[in-house]
Order: C-alpha cells, then structure tokens, then sequence
C-alpha cells in the first residue's frame, strides 16, 4: 500500500479542521511522557474494513489510560463518518490518536482526541520484506501505544539489512514484530505467537481463513522456529499478509515467497473484497 500525503481535513478535538490549523501545545502530556494510544486502519470506497475490530481494539486500549474522559465507540464512528464524508477520498486510511492532555501537576488528565484520514492506493502484486532481530517484550503488549522507542532505535540496523520492521524476541521465545504479527510456516503446519502481543486486526482475520485451509496452532515460536521455517510472513493492516524473504543475514526457505503465503494473501483479499459487498 502507497500512502499518498496530501493536505486533508482531520478530526480535532471535536470539530472537523484543515490539518494546517491542528496544533498541540509544546507542553502537552502525551509528548513529553509518551502517555497515549492510537489505532490504524483503511476504508474502501468510502467504508471502513473491519470497522468493529478496530473501535474494540482502541475501546480496550484507551482502558488502560484511566483519563477524565472516555472517548465513546459513537464519538469515534460519528467522527470517522464525518470525516470520510468531508474529504470524500476513495480509498483512505484512518489514524486515531489520543493522548493525555495537561502538564504533570494535573490532577486529572484529560484526553486529545484526533483523527487523520490520508488516500491510499492498494499495491499491486505481493510486497516482499526482510527482518531483523532484538531480544525485547513490548510493555503493556495488550495495547496499541505510541512508545515505539527500540523500533526506531536500531533503525540502522533495519536499514543495513533492508529490513521493514523488527521481529522481538525474549529468552527465545518470539512475540511480534515492533508493527505487526509473525506467522510461520514449517512443513505445511501454520504457526503463529500466542504471548506478549498485540491482538492484531488482521491476524485474527488470517486465523479466521485459515480454518479448513491449513492446520493452525497458535503457541509459543521458538527463533529457532522462525529460522528454521519453510516460510514467514509478518501480518499488519498495512501489510496483510506479507512475505518475509531474510532475517538478517538468513534466508527464509528458498528465498521467495512461499505457496501458503501466496494463498493466504489471496484469501485475505478476498476476505476483505467480501467484507464490502
């Protein structure tokens, strides 16, 4: 998928604004304690793909900020239909951002709630990736924050190895990647972490397709297993199902892409073109 930056209308604490005319204030909480959450997703035609997933998903996050205010799943949705409305673009994406809102002293932090909406275009064909490796465990992996810090820390290393994202490990076990899930696959078996991890939207619609298509266990992955599988592939919803072609200095398989990459890619596609009908 190719975002395309073009000057959009965003939602700003309750209005819809010109993104030039949204501001947070050099003192604001959230950016100087990276105190906040966001969620991320597309729209197709104007509707947004798995619209319930995600409110649930950034409901439950916003949970674990105990703020002044709780933002509604209806504030959410009248927010997002206004906005795609507004800007009228076909194919979008949708980022939610909320942040505490205050200084330190405060006694009750109160919530920033925004919204930006960008047009997409679908790639085509089945972009490929490579990864690297860091022993770490996201904190509070349950939630989708903004504390991307070890991601964007070894960002040389991600660039020595042309590598996407960074697939985290702890005492061998594998959770996820810094931005989206890790599926394996080892001798037509599917595989995939079941701790320390984001729930992702797209996993859970993966493991869905999967019934009946591939035998499918979700439990603890080894890097052993990840480097020994016959194929990897890491899941987001800019991703979907893409294939991971090295590990650092290590192939994957036989260095393309793999047959149950390939079909899962296709079944998502379909999944979500059925979604819209």
């Amino acid at each position: 998928m190719e975002l395309i930056t073009n000057m959009a209308f965003c939602y700003f604490n309750g209005e819809l604004v010109d993104e030039a005319e949204a501001s947070i204030s050099i003192h604001n909480l959230g950016v100087h304690r990276g105190f906040g959450i966001f969620d991320f997703f597309k729209a197709r035609n104007g509707k947004p793909t798995f619209f319930e997933d995600y409110l649930d998903r950034f409901d439950n996050s916003q949970q674990f900020l105990h703020l002044s205010r709780h933002i509604s799943k209806e504030e959410v949705q009248s927010a997002v239909g206004a906005l795609l409305e507004k800007n009228g673009f076909a194919n979008s994406s949708l980022k939610l951002l909320l942040l505490g809102d205050g200084v330190d002293a405060d006694d009750a932090i109160s919530p920033l709630f925004f919204i930006i909406n960008a047009p997409f275009e679908e790639a085509l064909g089945i972009p490929e990736t490579n990864l690297i490796l860091e022993d770490y465990v996201r904190e509070n992996p349950m939630i989708k924050s903004i504390n991307y810090f070890t991601s964007y820390q070894v960002h040389q290393r991600k660039k020595k190895y042309s590598a996407m994202d960074v697939l985290y490990h702890k005492n061998g076990i594998v959770s996820e990647a810094s931005r989206s899930n890790v599926f394996i696959v080892k001798d037509g078996v599917l595989l995939t972490p079941e701790k320390n991890i984001l729930h992702g939207i797209t996993r859970k619609h993966i493991l869905k397709i999967a019934e009946g298509v591939i035998e499918t266990h979700i439990q603890d992955v080894t890097v052993d297993d990840v480097l020994s599988a016959d194929e990897v592939f890491i899941s987001g919803t800019i991703k979907e199902v893409m294939p991971v072609l090295k590990i650092e200095d290590h192939i994957v398989g036989n260095g393309r892409p793999g047959s149950e990459t390939i079909r899962l890619h296709n079944l998502f596609k379909e999944h979500v073109r059925n979604y819209h009908k």
